[in-house]
């Protein structure tokens, strides 16, 4: 009876080590295998600074006014992270409770004396577009708004606190 015994946990000893190795499970943890995060770009479109812009300026027939504007893309030491499309509207009306100046002549020039859109006569809106291209360095572009009123026999007709034309500019800035 103590051979049967012994047989029997033997066998039985040897059954659980074969059941229990074959329903072991092995398990592996691997924290942390990889992570990444993403933050937005810097997207600067400002004015360079202030504009030459005056209100009230007089003007009469043969003389000339040149105003400037400027946009940049940077700020301090942060520039725009990316290429940008600049859309431009130069918008020349009437001013609020006035008869437009008609003989008028506007016209945008960049940096470089290029001019930009079409120039308008009296009142009409000048479109142009320019870009900002992906650089790490912050650029500028400055641009010259010349109003002049060439001289001619209906001078006498535009005379007067009656006549005057407004200029507006403004920019959307785009990633290109």
């Amino acid at each position: 009876m103590k051979k049967f015994l012994t047989a029997a946990l033997l066998v039985l000893a040897v059954s659980v080590s074969i059941v229990a190795g074959s329903l072991a499970l092995y398990t592996t943890r691997i924290d942390d295998l990889a992570e990444g995060s993403l933050i937005a770009k810097e997207f600067v479109l400002v004015e360079n600074g202030g504009d030459s812009f005056k209100t009230d300026v007089k003007i009469a027939p043969g003389e000339q006014v040149q105003w400037q504007f400027g946009v940049r893309n940077y700020q301090g030491t942060v520039v725009s992270e990316t290429a940008m499309d600049l859309a431009f509207t130069v918008n020349v009306g009437a001013t609020e409770d006035k008869a437009p100046i008609e003989p008028l002549v506007v016209t945008v020039t960049n940096e470089n004396g290029d001019t930009m859109g079409v120039p308008v006569t009296g009142t009409g809106v000048i479109s142009f577009e320019d870009t900002f291209p992906l650089s790490a360095d912050g650029q500028e572009h400055v641009y010259t708004v010349t109003v002049v009123w060439p001289s001619s026999d209906r001078d006498i007709n535009f005379a007067g606190s009656g006549f005057g034309n407004t200029i507006t500019v403004k920019v959307t800035g785009t990633q290109a």
